[in-house]
């Protein structure tokens, strides 16, 4: 994933015989052994990791008196984050840099039971250009931060708003979009794919940058947003599909919007043309790669874009989910999803064009599903091309 928000269209103009290559969520750092615990008597410590390019503390435990706080924050003390209350078993929301702050802040009457804050690791992120994960840019780089299509493509700039940032155990990245009108968001199963990788998935929007010059743009996490969530709700997973549905439990979404799927299938940087300059459209119907008869297309795409959805530049609706690299870039049908959905009654509301699809029952569920299938492309009959793009985080 990258560092901001991103909407990717271009023309497609290679055959489909090329091979597609499964995604696996980006992994951007590493967990490191650690063992902290603060009192009222110790209530600062500096964690440092040498050419980190950030660092996510986890805590094992965190119990705090009423009143009391914790803060997480650069040294100088930029960046905090706050927390109170009682947690267990969560990463913090990342410090930039390589080197991240707590401290205990008393309650301010100075009484009450003491504090119980344990660390019992911390994932810190690789150095830059240390490690690189395939990417799937076709051709030249056709895409742009999302920041830079607010004026000049307002429609697709305030659609990309629905896109989120996964930051996933402290470690690893996917891309994630509000589907329907309920808090619900769809990514990858390769992303998420139980309801143990649920419990610690950080959720953060507008992660992009202020102008589209600023350098940030094209670094991973170079562009922070705010985080509505460190966890989700497990709703439901299908592998075969490579799809996973969860729900976000804040009642501050609304200012996102969501994004809507066509129920009759195909008819945040931002990649809107190919490299002759044309809109982005779709190569192949029947496109196999990560999942069999995907919808198969040339939008760049980079590390991190799993679970980007694939957008009709028609109507805006979403037709398909990114799940492979490759040049063709493969995609799960958005029908094929919604009928899966349905089928099991947890299609969230509003979730279609129209506005028409049931209350879904929020209960998760635990069916075994196919496993995904790995077979090469093979060269299909051309179908009517048709302009799309592509939104990643």
């Amino acid at each position: 994933m990258l560092s901001v928000s991103k909407l990717a269209v271009c023309l497609g103009l290679l055959a489909s015989s090329a091979m597609g290559q499964f995604q696996s969520v980006e992994k951007i750092g590493a967990d490191q052994s650690y063992n902290l615990t603060l009192s009222a008597d110790v209530s600062t410590k500096t964690i440092t990791h040498d050419k980190a390019t950030y660092i996510a503390l986890h805590f094992n435990e965190l119990d705090l008196p009423h009143g009391a706080s914790v803060t997480v924050s650069a040294p100088d003390g930029q960046n905090a984050v706050t927390y109170t209350g009682k947690h267990s078993d969560f990463y913090a929301e990342f410090i930039l840099g390589d080197a991240a702050k707590i401290t205990y802040h008393a309650p301010p009457e100075g009484k009450g039971a003491s504090p119980v804050i344990s660390i019992d690791r911390y994932a810190s992120g690789f150095p830059e250009n240390s490690q690189k994960h395939p990417e799937s840019i076709c051709g030249k780089d056709d895409t742009e931060a999302a920041i830079c299509f607010k004026d000049k493509e307002p429609t697709q700039y305030k659609k990309a708003q629905a896109v989120a940032r996964l930051f996933i155990n402290g470690s690893g990245l996917c891309t994630g979009w509000l589907f329907g009108s309920e808090g619900h968001l769809i990514t990858n199963n390769h992303c998420i794919g139980d309801a143990s990788k649920a419990t610690n998935v950080l959720v953060e929007f507008d992660a992009e940058c202020a102008t589209c010059n600023d350098p940030n743009n094209t670094k991973k996490l170079g562009c922070k947003g705010k985080v509505v969530a460190l966890s989700v709700e497990f709703i439901h997973t299908n592998e075969a599909l490579d799809y996973t549905l969860v729900k976000i439990n804040s009642k501050n979404l609304a200012s996102y919007g969501y994004l809507t799927a066509r129920e009759s299938g195909p008819p945040k940087r931002i990649a809107a043309k190919l490299d002759n300059g044309q809109p982005g459209t779709i190569e192949d119907m029947g496109h196999t790669s990560s999942v069999d008869d995907e919808v198969g297309y040339m939008l760049d795409t980079e590390s991190g874009s799993s679970g980007s959805p694939v957008l009709s530049a028609k109507d805006n609706s979403v037709i398909a989910l990114h799940t492979c690299g490759g040049c063709l870039n493969g995609a799960t049908k958005m029908d094929k999803i919604v009928k899966d959905l349905k089928s099991i009654n947890k299609l969230p509301k509003n979730a279609l064009d129209g506005g028409n699809s049931p209350k879904p029952n929020d209960k998760p569920t635990t069916k075994p599903t196919k496993q995904p299938t790995t077979k090469p492309t093979t060269t299909r009959p051309a179908t009517k091309k048709r302009p799309h793009f592509c939104i990643t985080s």
